[in-house]
């Protein structure tokens, strides 16, 4: 079946628009109602937020590539490359080969109990306190103990790694501004200056650097910096972002918390459920070197399209009640919370593991979570995340009084 182009106006579906950031589940709606693909004039810029459509084009890297820019804007400070995620085949290939054995499933097992001692602490520390911000004491203490364990990477502080993965992809929005350049520069420079010499001996980052990956064939220098810095900020910003929304999103839907508590067994569909509903990164671009066609709509070279991620894990075609959160979702695996095809994220596992073990602890201790303020939305117009969620929890031991 044919669909005609839908040509809108920007203040209507321009992704960028304060009510599609801080509304995005009405912006999605909205967006869905107009058709698979959207061409927004004013921004020269083609939505894709059908989920089968979405899946097509990330499937077609001859037609929609990589190489020529995954964000809104083409980096012009930043002169290297992210290897994983800017490069198409063959280069892509060799550079994700390189690394993709240290996130094989027994590479990852061995990584399990130490994010599962994390995700103890972290829940001790929610029990003890009682009354906090979710964002620190949760969601951005994972992944930073998480990827030091995986990286060998030991940052200057938890506030200085959050500021440095948050820029990473706001150097390169519509409203990304010098400073956040600064930042990543500032981030790379302390990895090449302190925080590569201080990584022990036996490690994955030393595995990339000392020896170009499990293969050795990474070269020597940028390519292998480079690597393990998109690597180590990508998995701050993304789980981090991923977790807030998970615990917002069981604070407006407590029926599900219940529901967990009292199924365990519900842990690993959870996981794939939380990433639908609360996938962190909203799009990821492509570029088209000729012209192409999606739901027969046409598309012309040179086009820079928007893969809509959250907005695909929100279609109603894929996901019925696609705004409700639910653990017992038959098909919440199909979500493109972590993209898809050859640039499906290459840490999936590690934050899988991440979040099923912060589920599995704090649901045997916290019996519910509630609002203690209003939570603040990140200014990030690519990643969709909290900068503060204050919450107060009632727990076991406290119920039991």
């Amino acid at each position: 079946m044919s669909h005609a182009t839908t040509t809108v106006e920007p203040h209507d579906l321009d992704p960028y628009a304060p009510e599609a950031q801080l509304a995005p589940a009405a912006y999605y709606d909205r967006l869905h109602a107009q058709g698979p693909v959207v061409h927004v004039p004013e921004r020269d810029l083609w939505l894709v937020a059908g989920h089968a459509e979405a899946v097509q084009v990330l499937r077609n890297h001859t037609q929609f590539v990589s190489g020529d820019g995954v964000t809104f804007e083409v980096p012009t400070t930043r002169t290297e490359r992210y290897p994983l995620i800017e490069n198409d085949p063959p280069l892509h290939d060799r550079i994700r080969r390189s690394v993709q054995p240290s996130f094989s499933k027994r590479a990852v097992e061995a990584l399990r109990p130490g994010i599962e001692d994390v995700a103890r602490e972290i829940t001790q520390e929610v029990v003890d306190r009682g009354e906090f911000d979710a964002i620190p004491v949760i969601a951005r203490a994972m992944p930073d103990r998480a990827m030091t364990l995986l990286t060998g990477i030991t940052p200057p502080s938890a506030a200085a790694l959050a500021d440095w993965s948050d820029a990473t992809s706001r150097a390169e929005e519509p409203a990304g501004t010098p400073e956040h350049a600064s930042q990543v520069m500032e981030a790379v420079t302390w990895l090449v200056s302190e925080g590569l010499p201080a990584m022990p001996a036996h490690c994955l980052g030393r595995l990339i650097v000392d020896s170009g990956g499990n293969d050795g064939s990474l070269e020597e220098g940028t390519e292998r910096v480079m690597v393990l810095a998109s690597m180590w900020l990508a998995g701050i910003d993304s789980t981090g972002g991923l977790i807030g929304n998970a615990v917002n999103a069981f604070i407006e839907q407590p029926e599900q918390w219940d529901l967990l508590r009292e199924r365990p067994d519900l842990v690993p569909n959870a996981v794939e459920e939380v990433l639908r509903h609360g996938a962190p990164f909203r799009a990821f671009f492509r570029r088209t070197r000729t012209a192409a066609e999606v739901a027969g709509v046409p598309i012309p070279a040179g086009a820079r399209v928007a893969v809509m991620l959250a907005a695909a894990n929100r279609d109603p075609r894929q996901f019925p009640d696609p705004h409700r959160l639910d653990l017992t979702r038959e098909n919440a695996k199909t979500h493109l919370g972590f993209g898809n095809a050859l640039h499906v994220c290459l840490g999936s596992p590690v934050a899988r593991v991440e979040v099923a073990s912060l589920l599995s602890e704090l649901s045997k201790r916290v019996v519910r979570f509630e609002r203690a303020g209003d939570p603040v939305p990140s200014a990030s117009q690519t990643v969709q995340k909290l900068d503060a969620l204050p919450v107060r929890v009632v727990t076991a031991e406290g119920a039991g009084r």
